[in-house]
């Protein structure tokens, strides 16, 4: 019996420390779908349309200009309300509204309306009242996402972002490029620092801090800069071989796990073999 409990145990604990991982793989897999999919939406709308929904969004941004917004913390009891009609018009091709792309964080994430609890647990949540993230002179987007999750990563390594860093956002086929201007660790009912500058085009990327305590938040907001493909491929190139040394890791960490497991089950079945030729 004890033999089989400690078996039962070390199954259990190996469970645990593998589903962070394998959950992430998966999760990561459906973010990426929900991207190729929005990106296929796009390319098979004629010009007139997407000429269309880049107005809507615009004139939902130009509504908003020269005005003091009042935010409400969208990981806060109360956040995350339902937006008005002409809010969820704009954009509105399909479930995801663009993306955004970290490379240093190895991040391709799905952009939704609004930041309901159901769409945070998907990918990253558009803050109503900030700008939507079709770029332009006066704009500021602000983009939420979870610390992280059991099954995502989504936002966890956000404090690894630095002055410098670059980000990406993928609305109705064209990317847009910003770089990380400042970080600020904030209380959440201090918004001031997501209002719009005049002249200036921002977006905001917001999460909870510190990790699993919750208490603040982290903003990283980055300013528009001239779109260079070169220097996304460079950062792809990177992020591939992330990639490639993550699953060395995982493959390395499999194998150590059952090469220990067949170890524990040699040694067992050598005991019994040993105790029956000495009956």
């Amino acid at each position: 019996m004890k033999k089989h409990l400690f078996l039962i145990l070390f199954l259990v604990g190996l469970a645990i420390f593998s589903y962070p991982m394998i959950s992430n793989i998966f999760s990561t897999k459906a973010h990426q779908s929900v991207v190729r999919e929005y990106e296929e939406t796009v390319k098979n709308l004629d010009a007139e349309r997407i000429r269309a929904e880049k107005e809507k969004a615009n004139q939902y941004n130009r509504q908003l200009a020269g005005v003091q917004t009042d935010f409400v913390d969208p990981f806060s009891e109360g956040g995350g309300g339902e937006g008005d009609r002409s809010y969820y018009d704009a954009l509105n091709i399909g479930p995801a509204i663009g993306s955004v792309e970290i490379p240093k964080l190895n991040e391709e994430l799905p952009i939704y309306h609004g930041t309901s609890e159901e769409v945070l647990s998907q990918g990253v949540g558009h803050l109503e009242k900030s700008s939507l993230p079709t770029g332009g002179p006066g704009t500021h987007s602000v983009l939420t996402a979870h610390r992280g999750l059991p099954s995502a990563k989504l936002f966890r390594n956000l404090n690894e972002l630095t002055v410098g860093d670059r980000f990406y956002i993928r609305v109705l086929g064209e990317t847009l490029a910003y770089e990380v201007s400042h970080t600020d660790i904030v209380l959440p009912e201090e918004t001031d620092w997501l209002q719009m500058n005049e002249g200036e085009d921002l977006v905001t990327l917001l999460t909870c801090d510190p990790y699993m305590i919750n208490t603040h938040r982290m903003l990283v907001t980055g300013k528009r800069i001239p779109y260079e493909p070169e220097a996304l491929e460079v950062s792809a190139q990177q992020q591939a071989e992330d990639n490639d040394q993550s699953w060395i890791y995982y493959a390395s960490t499999a194998a150590l796990l059952v090469l220990t497991i067949a170890l524990i089950v040699y040694r067992r079945r050598k005991k019994r073999m040993k105790a029956h030729e000495e009956a």
